[in-house]
């Protein structure tokens, strides 16, 4: 999620006001003039720093990934079982939904609004969902990683990191928070069933 804070320099400025335009109206409907005219730069202030509105795009999604994987790290890290790190993990949905409504996610987002698989921010957005689901598997499900075979583990991390992802998506289809707790309280029965059968 995004965090706001009094910025000053032309590229911070560029990136916070894309951020807002592009979740409230789009990509394809949000134009570089009007990101230009709201984040108060010049016109050659902004294509010095961002050549192409995809560029912009990719900027802010890079932007938006480190502050998200940085706050999702230091919530896991505070707990040491898997089942209290997944409720930490689900606590981003829920603060998000609180601070930025029901717009899902943005990387899905704006995903969306690419045809092209070939898309350097189609790139970046599996990108990113790649090292989510890596973030699940080595700081969320790690202490399974030895109790399971290796398929096992890797099928346990991706019904939970599936789970979790979307969650959000269908939060945001629905308008309520029921899916996020629908999919936490399932991730979780998904570790009780794993402990239940090595017992």
């Amino acid at each position: 999620m995004m965090t706001t804070s009094p910025i000053s320099r032309p590229r911070e400025r560029i990136i916070e006001t894309a951020s807002r335009l592009f979740f409230r109206q789009g990509y394809c409907s949000t134009g570089i003039n009007q990101i230009i005219s709201e984040s108060g730069v010049a016109k050659a202030s902004f294509y010095a720093h961002f050549p192409s509105k995809e560029d912009l795009a990719i900027a802010w999604l890079r932007q938006r990934e480190e502050n998200w994987m940085q706050q999702l790290s230091e919530r896991v890290g505070q707990h040491l079982s898997a089942d209290k790190r997944i409720v930490a993990m689900y606590s981003m949905w829920y603060d998000q939904l609180r601070e930025e409504g029901y717009r899902g996610c943005g990387f899905i987002n704006m995903a969306g609004e690419f045809s092209s698989e070939e898309s350097p921010v189609r790139a970046c957005v599996r990108d990113h969902k790649n090292r989510v689901r890596q973030f699940v598997a080595d700081h969320v499900l790690d202490q399974y990683r030895d109790t399971m075979t290796s398929g096992g583990f890797d099928e346990l991390v991706d019904v939970v990191y599936s789970l979790f992802d979307g969650a959000i998506v269908q939060a945001q289809n629905f308008m309520q928070e029921w899916p996020v707790e629908v999919a936490l309280k399932a991730s979780l029965n998904m570790l009780s069933h794993e402990r239940g059968e090595a017992s």
